[in-house]
């Protein structure tokens, strides 16, 4: 957000203390920062955490960070965090978008990397409404544990590529855009996998051979964000440093 030519950040979580930490770090560097409690698979929240912004506004830019990973409890945690929660967001900041408006879900390599999908489920992913969508009966929604929430985390990162897929024309037809970033491993996080449970055999992968890093996931979105790129729109920038091409292509 920018008023008076002053960029206004606005922070979200459901977390009060890491809205601390992070306003307070924020306001370090000298910037200004508004934090609102939120739950994002909670659409009432969703819906007022967007009035909030268009109060403070005029909004800009809305980077969506927020998920859990595949250590999660169950499968139904994930789905509602990270694949209703992105539906959420996205339904309930439509109505104030205006004509420059840039949307930047964070979603993941696992959505590169999910299992070749039924062409109906997938178009349910994409398009069926936040009120129907886990009803599908192809969600393991009830499948406890580890196993259960790891499938669940590839099949939302999956859901978020379509669902920004399929939501481009109508955030373009109010001029506005939306996209993905798909980061690759995350050192930093203890819950994600790799080809046979170790995240040390992923980062070993060529041709990038190291974790992906907070400052290469800034600069795509950065990249996205800029008017520079401004026809670019319903698509993901997949920021692994190779491994899933190279998981693809050179699994010998």
């Amino acid at each position: 957000m920018q008023s008076s030519n002053v960029v206004v950040v606005l922070l979200a979580d459901v977390s009060a203390d890491r809205l601390s930490i992070a306003a307070t770090a924020l306001h370090n560097e000298g910037y200004f920062a508004h934090t609102a409690l939120v739950d994002i698979s909670s659409f009432d929240s969703v819906k007022e955490l967007a009035q909030k912004a268009f109060v403070i506004g005029p909004v800009e830019t809305i980077i969506l960070a927020a998920g859990v990973g595949p250590a999660a409890d169950c499968a139904r945690t994930v789905y509602e965090i990270d694949l209703l929660g992105t539906i959420n967001v996205i339904n309930a900041f439509l109505p104030i978008v205006q004509a420059g408006f840039n949307f930047v879900c964070i979603s993941g390599m696992a959505g590169h990397l999910c299992p070749p999908l039924d062409p109906a489920f997938e178009r349910h992913l994409a398009t069926a409404s936040r009120e129907r969508l886990l009803a599908h009966p192809d969600f393991n929604i009830n499948e406890p544990g580890p196993q259960g929430a790891a499938a669940a985390y590839d099949l939302s990162m999956r859901g978020k590529l379509v669902r920004v897929q399929a939501s481009a024309a109508a955030w373009g037809s109010r001029g506005a855009r939306i996209n993905c970033v798909s980061p690759g491993v995350i050192p930093a996080r203890t819950d994600q996998r790799g080809v046979d449970g170790s995240v040390d055999n992923l980062v070993r992968i060529p041709p990038a051979r190291r974790a992906v890093t907070p400052a290469d996931i800034v600069n795509a979105v950065a990249f996205l964000v800029n008017p520079g790129s401004c026809f670019i729109t319903g698509t993901d920038i997949l920021v692994d440093g190779g491994i899933v091409s190279s998981m693809r292509w050179d699994a010998e």
